[in-house]
């Protein structure tokens, strides 16, 4: 019996340390006196990112993944096209068809007009890729929030592993901001 017992322990060991050496490492940071829950409609701003391996997804397919991640949270979401197709047709200014910076501007000055806040991804791609989103309100373009995750070394960079990272932001944005309405609600 204390053998049964011995290698029933010995087991649940194994498998709790290999659900947590499997894990993405995370962190998130919510800016002091920053307020998330007024957030209604989070707009996506073109990724930074620059494609390493010529079998990961190019910077027109992370932005597809980004959005299409949304789909596991309750967020109203407008896509990078979805804003620059306002601001073209509002504005007569196609941010597709202008370079990185100056389009990054006319975004800025204009995701007000479609969203409460804006959401920048960067990618970097070192030995574990890490995904850094920077949530920003609107108009002020105040930092209000920050998420990071870093993928596994054993996760190549793929759709799959992109979309579960876009995936852990969405979820961990909608927590922070549940989290943030219940302190308000307790005050």
């Amino acid at each position: 019996m204390k053998n049964i017992m011995r290698l029933l322990v010995v087991c649940l060991m194994l498998i709790m340390g290999t659900q947590v050496s499997f894990a993405n490492s995370d962190e998130e940071t919510l800016q002091e006196g920053a307020d998330i829950t007024s957030i209604h409609r989070l707009a996506l701003a073109m990724p930074l990112y620059q494609q390493v391996d010529k079998d990961a997804p190019d910077k027109a397919e992370l932005s597809k993944i980004f959005y299409d991640a949304s789909r596991v949270s309750r967020l109203s979401v407008a896509s990078y096209n979805t804003v620059a197709d306002s601001i073209n047709s509002t504005k007569s200014i196609d941010i597709l068809a202008l370079d990185r910076r100056t389009a990054a501007k006319y975004f800025k000055e204009d995701v007000a007009d479609y969203a409460n806040a804006y959401v920048v991804l960067t990618v970097a791609n070192n030995s574990r890729t890490t995904f850094f989103f920077d949530v920003y309100q609107s108009g002020t373009n105040q930092l209000l929030y920050t998420y990071k995750i870093q993928a596994n070394r054993s996760e190549k960079d793929s759709i799959a592993t992109f979309n579960t990272l876009c995936e852990q932001f969405y979820k961990h944005f909608e927590r922070a901001v549940e989290a943030q309405l219940k302190e308000k609600n307790k005050n």
